[in-house]
């Protein structure tokens, strides 16, 4: 019976809880069978471990290195390990994935995925449809690669484990695209226009504050549409340098320290994209910001909605895992549904104009669960089990200096 040793080269793709958060998924999706043909390692980025350490791994017949945050089944690193020992011809076999720079090994999920049980009907459907299909490649991608453990020996010993995806590409190795075999991967999660709430600001706008503004992408988009001066906020420093080349004026801090210190002047247009769950106290917040709000002026806001069916799956199997970026992020401590949402805005004095739900492509399973819900509780509204995002539109008449 063949052993494979996984290594997991961490990088700082990502910070904080959210990066504890990845970690703790990735080691699930991995160790859960507990088949001991398989043991995992994790390696610091800035480690100094060279090739020739890896002769100290014996007992293995392949190796698999993972560069980053990347979501890859049990099942997954057993069909990688299987191929790279039976098609000899390859010297590297990689997956595909949702985010990659070669064309040849992107491949878009047949629907979004919130929970990891999801997830792995995803990554189901996808080898069902091209099981151990393999295709040669000139390029690879640098996240995720396995090897046969006697090619170590055509490898140069004193190459870094961190630099081996380049290392392969200049030995002149023949390379296989497993694309049956498919991996997650983060893009840049701090870099979105936001354009289904930007449909909501008032082409009359002129003021607009955009708090936890990340990038400054949207308030970009924003000041290209129409003529407006937009103020962000954003706690994150790297974020506020780069917010700063795009919006007119960012303040660095955390939006509940920021209103307990004073006033931020007023606006037209306040907009809270996917905010007020990382808050510990958002009911305050909202209220307060009416006293940045001029008469008739907006608040937009968009939330996950704990309500949606995935979620709730998860919790009749007594599962409640927090996934990076998701309706379950590790930094969300707040969670809403249709009915608490729009009373966290109607205690706070506002009139809310307009609730949306956002949803994406349900799977199958997706679909006969949420009927089956139906049956059960037929007042259930099945727009609401199917949305992952919760948009309200808001207005305040006049705003209150005494809140």
């Amino acid at each position: 019976m063949s052993k494979t040793a996984v290594f997991i080269i961490n990088e700082n793709s990502f910070k904080g809880m959210e990066a504890e958060t990845a970690r703790r998924v990735s080691r699930h999706l991995l160790l859960e069978s507990n088949d001991k043909t398989l043991d995992l390692f994790e390696i610091d980025g800035d480690s100094s471990l060279m090739v020739r350490d890896l002769f100290n791994y014996t007992g293995y017949d392949v190796f698999v290195f993972i560069y980053g945050i990347l979501f890859i089944t049990y099942e997954g690193i057993n069909v990688l390990s299987g191929i790279a020992l039976n098609q000899e011809k390859f010297s590297v076999i990689v997956p595909v994935t949702n985010e990659s720079k070669i064309l040849y090994q992107r491949h878009a999920p047949p629907y979004i995925y919130q929970t990891i049980s999801v997830l792995k009907w995803a990554v189901k459907e996808i080898y069902d449809e091209y099981k151990d299909n393999i295709i040669e490649a000139d390029e690879i991608d640098n996240f995720c690669l396995a090897l046969r453990s006697e090619l170590l020996d055509v490898l140069p010993e004193d190459g870094y484990l961190i630099d081996l995806p380049k290392i392969v590409k200049k030995g002149g190795l023949r390379f296989g695209v497993a694309k049956g075999v498919y991996a997650h991967r983060y893009g840049n999660c701090y870099e979105s226009g936001r354009d289904d709430l930007l449909e909501y600001v008032p082409l009359d706008a002129r003021e607009v504050l955009d708090i936890g503004s990340a990038g400054g992408l949207f308030g970009e988009m924003l000041k290209k549409r129409q003529e407006c001066f937009v103020t962000g906020v954003e706690s994150d420093r790297e974020l506020v340098d780069i917010a700063g080349t795009r919006l007119d004026y960012v303040k660095h801090g955390d939006v509940e320290t920021i209103l307990d210190e004073g006033r931020l002047g007023l606006y037209d247009c306040i907009v809270c994209g996917d905010v007020l769950e990382h808050l510990n106290n958002p009911w305050k917040v909202v209220k307060l910001l009416r006293r940045h709000l001029k008469a008739g002026g907006l608040f937009i806001a968009s939330s996950p909605n704990v309500t949606n069916w995935a979620i709730i799956r998860e919790m009749l199997k007594g599962r409640w895992d927090y996934i990076p970026f998701s309706i379950l992020s590790g930094t969300h401590i707040r969670f809403f549904t249709r009915n608490t949402y729009a009373e966290l805005f109607e205690a706070a004095g506002y009139r809310i104009k307009e609730l949306h739900f956002q949803s994406f492509k349900l799977p199958r399973k997706g679909c006969e669960f949420i009927a089956r819900l139906k049956e059960l509780l037929p007042e259930l509204r099945e727009e609401e089990l199917k949305a992952n995002e919760i948009v309200i539109v808001a207005e305040v008449q006049e705003p209150s200096l005494k809140d």
